[in-house]
């Protein structure tokens, strides 16, 4: 993640205790007695209300009362410990795998906690007492101010003036992770790149690595980092006209300035360096001529006016605008090449940049 939410007190976070409650008070204590007996109040209201609900307890807890002690308990510590999002993100517990549970018993939670997400949540009886997702995600927009995803750093995010949300991810998928599929400490609004096209159902905990939690109290400030080849000058400031001109990135290295495991598996997961070299490379030609028009225009108007001062002023007034986290560090190695800053200076242009 560039940058990570801080989380906001909302009672949609206690929705997910009626499923520990449905877990531990009544599949994990499965006997002879009826389910609807060990239901509590809101449950009750719910079995009653929901055919598909009560359908699906019911079955759960046919399966569960055939398991041993020891299988119910099982089901009850995977249960809670694959939703510690936190310390499974962190890389201080490891998951329990679904399949190490009875067989019988993941044939029927594994589809139920996969649809539980959509129907659950949207059911009035739960939006009347916990809230609307869409009021959560507005609520946690305002908190963080983030118009942009906070994973890519450029993706759109909607916002409370948009009609709808954009969708919230399960971080650990639920193809991987049902079991967490309504903690709302493993759901997180990202741009559709970044949640559709690039993770998807992808388990982000299968290298065993740390990786980076969306709501985590502190969180190091990454920079990007960009290494503009000399030898590729002449092809950088022009605009690509066929095939064999294009950039490759072997000529435009971006890097980060933070290197450890939760940095690499982030970019792994969501295929940052390529995409950021691709967003560079897209707008490479825009981002110096924004240069070296800065220069043409200042350069009569203010004493001693460098290529270096047009640099440095489009460098710091477009660092907060959409892409700036790129065009900065792209713009600052340019910069550094003698050759083009010369060229800038005697003729505004790229036509005097030797191959």
């Amino acid at each position: 993640m560039l940058r990570v939410y801080k989380s906001i007190s909302h009672d949609i976070y206690k929705a997910h205790n009626l499923i520990e409650y449905l877990v531990n008070e009544v599949w994990c204590k499965a006997d002879k007695k009826q389910c609807k007996d060990k239901l509590n109040d809101e449950l009750k209201a719910l079995y009653e209300d929901q055919p598909w609900f009560q359908e699906q307890i019911i079955a759960i807890y046919k399966v569960c009362k055939s398991l041993t002690i020891q299988g119910k308990e099982d089901f009850k510590t995977a249960f809670a410990h694959n939703n510690r999002i936190e310390e499974l993100c962190d890389g201080t517990i490891t998951p329990i795998a679904l399949n190490t549970l009875n067989k019988d018993l993941v044939k029927v939670v594994k589809p139920f906690f996969k649809e539980l997400y959509t129907k659950f949540l949207g059911w009035k009886a739960i939006r009347e007492t916990y809230g609307e997702k869409k009021t959560y995600y507005d609520e946690l927009n305002l908190k963080n101010g983030f118009i942009d995803c906070p994973c890519c750093g450029y993706g759109d995010l909607k916002t409370i003036y948009s009609k709808g949300r954009s969708a919230f991810d399960h971080y650990l998928p639920q193809k991987h992770y049902p079991f967490s599929s309504t903690n709302f400490n493993n759901l997180v609004p990202i741009c559709t790149t970044c949640n559709s096209d690039e993770k998807g159902e992808v388990d982000i905990l299968k290298e065993g690595k740390p990786v980076y939690y969306p709501f985590a109290k502190t969180h190091p400030n990454i920079e990007v980092t960009v290494d503009v080849k000399s030898k590729a000058l002449k092809k950088l400031i022009e605009p690509t006209n066929d095939l064999k001109s294009r950039i490759t990135k072997s000529e435009i290295i971006v890097d980060f300035s933070v290197n450890d495991d939760k940095t690499e598996s982030w970019d792994k997961i969501f295929d940052i360096k390529s995409r950021y070299f691709g967003k560079i490379a897209n707008n490479r030609v825009g981002w110096f001529k924004s240069v070296d028009q800065q220069y043409k225009k200042y350069k009569g108007r203010i004493n001693n006016y460098s290529v270096e001062d047009a640099f440095d002023d489009v460098i710091e007034d477009d660092s907060n605008e959409q892409l700036g986290f790129l065009k900065a560090p792209y713009l600052k190695s340019l910069k550094l090449n003698t050759h083009l800053v010369k060229a800038i200076g005697e003729v505004s242009g790229s036509s005097v940049i030797k191959d």
